[in-house]
């Protein structure tokens, strides 16, 4: 059983009358994940509130508040219930880069840099070996001709196949269909300097497509000695999936 389904079994048991089963409406915890999971937002959101209402720290309330609002388009009320969790739950780094969202699409650029700042902070702190172990974290959620993309940055680029941003399309039952990526490969560094094409402390980032079927395509490069911005690059990346920039060259993985 899910947590989320548990928590929903124990706030109904909490609501139940005494002679038996109370009726639905008692129950406004179990009705808002209903109405969310239909994508029903802001119906949602008002029997969430119901349920707040009982339970003011409840966290898992506090949580799906948090979604609630910010699929609803509500960002500063998804805004108040992120921080009231993170107030509950300290102790859950999974809010920061939910904060990183809000602040990004409220258009608070200040305060999404310095939250920024601080979850690599306690990254680098942590003892927790989930966070620790985390290669990547959603920095922003927005859509494109009616397509949720989720927007991940790694900690820690590395590896042969370097990637530093992915930005993830999902199809509409919310599965991962493709995703795009800015990386910087070693091999096509080591060509890239072999043939001149980049100096002395360059490097060549590019930007990826990768596709259903082991499907790959370029779109572009770009060469920089210090890895370029997610505010730099997310005006190209958007052109991309709207079709306005086309892929230099196309192959199929065997």
């Amino acid at each position: 059983m899910s947590p989320l389904v548990a928590w929903a079994l124990v706030f109904a048991l909490a609501t139940s009358s005494a002679s038996g089963t109370a009726p639905q409406d008692e129950n406004p915890f179990e009705k808002g994940i209903l109405l969310y999971e239909q994508g029903k937002f802001a119906d949602s959101i008002t029997y969430l509130e119901k349920a707040l209402n009982r339970y003011p720290e409840g966290s898992n309330i506090l949580w799906n508040l948090g979604l609630a609002s910010a699929a609803a388009g509500q960002h500063a009320k998804a805004l108040t219930y992120w921080k009231r969790y993170r107030n509950v739950r300290s102790d859950d780094w999974q809010v920061v880069p939910k904060l990183i969202q809000t602040y990004q699409a409220l258009g608070r650029i200040k305060m999404r840099d310095e939250t920024l700042a601080a979850l690599f902070r306690l990254r680098e702190q942590t003892r927790d070996p989930r966070l620790k172990q985390t290669p990547l974290f959603c920095r922003e959620q927005f859509k494109v001709n009616d397509r949720l993309v989720l927007a991940y940055q790694f900690f820690e680029p590395s590896g042969e196949w370097m990637q530093f941003y992915r930005f993830v399309v999902t199809d509409s039952k919310g599965r991962d269909e493709f995703f795009v990526s800015l990386g910087s490969y070693e091999k096509t560094n080591q060509i890239s300097k072999e043939l001149g094409d980049i100096k002395e402390g360059e490097r060549l980032y590019h930007f990826d497509g990768y596709y259903p079927g082991r499907v790959h395509k370029t779109f572009g490069f770009l060469k920089a000695k210090i890895t370029p911005t997610y505010d730099a690059i997310r005006p190209t990346v958007l052109k991309m999936l709207k079709g306005e920039i086309q892929p230099m060259s196309s192959s199929q993985f065997k």
